[in-house]
């Protein structure tokens, strides 16, 4: 480029005074001083012409013209990245893309086709993971869907981006507009999401990267949990049954990207608001811009970036940054203890702003008491009323705090919360699912052994 403006400059000094002017009205006078002291010779060199006795002296003249050549070149290489950035940052983007989904391709040759996962109905043999071939669409197409994402359409704010309802090709649908700054989350993500599919996970529908980054997802009718347990919009409270169906839901979601995926995944953000609630009150894990990828046999893998919600996140991860299956399970238990207060994750002690304490350590203190019935039910969603019964209650406190213990290696996995959730919304009593797990405390506690 800096070439190219040299060699243009070279012409226009060649040039007469005259000819240099009709560059532009800015120009003009800078333009005649080059023009009027420096002059091209017979063998192409560039010659300064001696000054006059009334004008300039030849080194002001000659700085002079080296300034305004110095000018040009600073502004040509200005307007080159100006006009050229968003474009390179597309392709760049594109081809990142591109070798992304053609690196699934071959990945997916050298799997298997089948895996096991344990779905609604029981053990359900599943087909092998595949890239789903999602749609991309063009930025008018969701522009025109979001009325030019107009407040109107706005219906939450997700991690690195808004989120606005549309109607796509017929299909009712949440686009996620991310930030220009987050293309490797934006990666990451939809490298997720075209690659797992469960009925508990929220399905991509497709994405575009015209313009700035977009995920289009499948619209969730009835909001999130969080929503829902804090009573936003009037909303009615969620049964007691109700709420044990939505647990169970999310850690069938999260079981699966732990245990039947190749590689595993863990989200890093889970909370009641990422948990989508659709028109039959089931649960959805959703928001896997935080996704973190790990290899299949390591327990961790340390992360250079701090991401997530604070009053979610274990120990060893807000110190040390460490990741692992456990730090979902982790956040999972905070979230049941949102199931049963429906209080937040970081709760207020007092009026004051400044004092507060997790949701975590506040059931601990009454978990650890020998008699905790009477101070247990203090804890429960007065939107309940008494319509819960107090067993299943203290199972799942139970469970939360199996889940919340500060050593990751003594949190239970994803499977294990499942089958312990299973016994808490069955009517079998007599339900031995001991053969489904590995942790047989929990066994026993879910089982009121």
């Amino acid at each position: 480029m800096l070439i190219r403006m040299w060699a243009l400059f070279g012409d226009l000094v060649s040039t007469t005074g005259i000819s240099c002017t009709t560059v532009g009205d800015r120009h003009i006078k800078p333009c005649l001083v080059i023009a009027s002291v420096i002059r091209v010779d017979q063998n192409g060199s560039y010659v300064f012409l001696p000054s006059s006795s009334g004008g300039l002296a030849g080194g002001a003249i000659a700085g002079i013209a080296v300034g305004v050549v110095a000018v040009l070149l600073v502004l040509g290489v200005v307007i080159y990245f100006r006009i050229f950035r968003k474009k390179i940052k597309k392709e760049e983007l594109s081809r990142d893309s591109s070798a992304l989904f053609a690196q699934d391709g071959k990945d997916e040759a050298s799997r298997s086709s089948a895996h096991e996962t344990l779905g609604p109905g029981g053990p359900t043999a599943i087909t092998g993971i595949k890239v789903d071939k999602s749609v991309e669409f063009t930025y008018e197409e969701l522009a025109t869907a979001t009325d030019n994402f107009s407040l109107a359409n706005k219906i939450g704010q997700g991690g690195f981006g808004s989120v606005y309802y549309a109607e796509l090709r017929g299909e009712k649908a949440a686009i996620k507009k991310m930030d220009m700054q987050a293309s490797k989350e934006f990666l990451a993500e939809l490298k997720v999401l075209t690659r797992v599919h469960h009925l508990n996970l929220v399905r991509l529908i497709g994405y575009s990267i015209e313009g700035s980054l977009f995920l289009v997802y499948e619209y969730i009718e009835n909001g999130n949990l969080s929503q829902h347990l804090r009573g936003s919009g009037s909303r009615e409270p969620l049964p007691w049954a109700t709420r044990v169906q939505i647990a169970l839901d999310s850690a069938r979601g999260l079981e699966y990207i732990h245990e039947h995926t190749v590689p595993v995944y863990i989200h890093r953000d889970i909370k009641s608001a990422n948990i989508l609630i659709d028109k039959n009150f089931r649960g959805k894990v959703a928001d896997f811009g935080l996704t973190k990828l790990t290899e299949v046999g390591s327990s961790s893998l340390p992360t250079g970036r701090l991401v997530g919600t604070f009053g979610y996140m274990p120990p060893e991860y807000a110190q040390y940054g460490d990741v692992s299956p456990k730090v979902d399970v982790y956040a999972f238990g905070v979230v049941l203890y949102e199931l049963i207060s429906a209080k937040e994750a970081i709760v207020k002690t007092n009026d004051s702003a400044t004092d507060s304490k997790g949701l975590v350590a506040l059931f601990d203190g009454v978990l650890g008491q020998p008699d905790n019935t009477e101070d247990l039910i203090k804890l429960v969603d007065p939107r309940l009323g008494d319509n819960y019964p107090v067993d299943s209650v203290r199972k799942m406190a139970q469970l939360a705090k199996a889940c919340t213990q500060d050593n990751p290696q003594l949190r239970p996995s994803m499977r294990s919360i499942v089958v312990a959730l299973m016994t808490l919304s069955s009517t079998t009593d007599e339900w031995d699912v001991g053969s489904f797990y590995e942790n047989q405390n929990l066994v026993n506690l879910m089982s009121g052994r």
